[in-house]
């Protein structure tokens, strides 16, 4: 189980937990719903291997429980950011899998937790575990390519938070044929997406001279993906180093901080409630418009200068 509205990285190092605990002759679901628009034409590639079965929703996973269910929460290593926070009360043991800074809300009841903040993303740290166990498994093709997809989507694409080890576990899935241009049609936003994307760039506001701020005012429940995707480009553009993107869901304000290294979003955006890495994050605010949201942002954001000057 990964976290709500799972990314590649959360769903690909599941697949690859998945095929470990096949391997060796152990039953095993994927928890996961929402898979949409965020996950793009992975999901119609899914769609057509087991995966199809074996990708299961709440109500089927709490019937599958018992006493010797082992539940491995992949990307993540809150209790509230996980898909079913009941699985995790309901089940005995449990293995953490995650390369976030340890925060508040962490899981507390793991008998085993594999955290590691200087990786890539959870399938940089999944691979790891795969090359190294005793019984090697034999990875199908799109287990292979929902792994890389994972490293290249949460490095974008091998630019930021990458190790030597980042390189290693790439390496060793492109020895099984990783078919790079495949992985990155499954993620390019159509015509649509991206004019409003660049909507939203152009509407953007600069702050400290460096940081830029923007809104995605339209209700839309992908509104994650669209803030996560416009941040990105704002980064593209020169004497922007920090940027965030605020949009409304319809259930909340989310935010989706991105940096190139000079300014910490994950210590801004968890002044909000929020969490990921020094050069991305993301938060959610409810019972909030996201015009005040954005006023919470900059105050936030002034607070980290002050605290970094004193």
């Amino acid at each position: 189980m990964g976290h709500k509205n799972p990314d590649i990285d959360a769903l690909g190092s599941a697949m690859g937990i998945y095929r470990l605990a096949k391997t060796i002759g152990k039953p095993a679901y994927i928890v996961a719903s929402n898979l949409g628009m965020n996950l793009g034409k992975f999901i119609d590639t899914l769609k057509e291997t087991e995966y199809n079965d074996i990708i299961i929703d709440k109500k089927e996973a709490l019937n599958l429980i018992d006493k010797n269910t082992l539940l491995v929460v992949v990307d993540t290593h809150k209790r509230s950011f996980v898909e079913v926070p009941e699985l995790l009360d309901e089940t005995e043991n449990i293995v953490v899998i995650d390369h976030h800074r340890k925060g508040p809300d962490f899981i507390e009841n793991a008998s085993l937790t594999f955290q590691e903040v200087y990786a890539s993303s959870a399938a940089e740290l999944v691979t790891e575990i795969l090359q190294y166990v005793e019984t090697k498994p034999t990875l199908t093709q799109v287990e292979i390519e929902a792994l890389y997809g994972g490293i290249m989507v949460d490095t974008k694409n091998f630019t930021f938070k990458t190790g030597v080890r980042t390189f290693e576990a790439a390496a060793y899935l492109r020895k099984f044929g990783v078919d790079i241009i495949k992985v990155k049609k499954w993620f390019q936003a159509d015509l649509e997406s991206y004019n409003v994307i660049a909507d939203i760039v152009k509407r953007a506001e600069m702050i400290s001279d460096s940081i830029a701020i923007s809104t995605y005012d339209e209700e839309d429940k992908n509104a994650n993906t669209i803030c996560a995707k416009a941040a990105d480009e704002l980064l593209t553009i020169s004497d922007i180093t920090a940027s965030f993107v605020l949009g409304n869901t319809g259930e909340n304000i989310c935010i989706s901080g991105r940096s190139i290294g000079d300014i910490n979003v994950q210590v801004i955006l968890e002044k909000l409630g929020g969490g990921g890495h020094i050069t991305l994050a993301g938060a959610q605010l409810t019972d909030i418009s996201i015009e005040d949201a954005k006023v919470e942002l900059i105050n936030r954001i002034n607070e980290y200068f002050t605290e970094i000057n004193d």
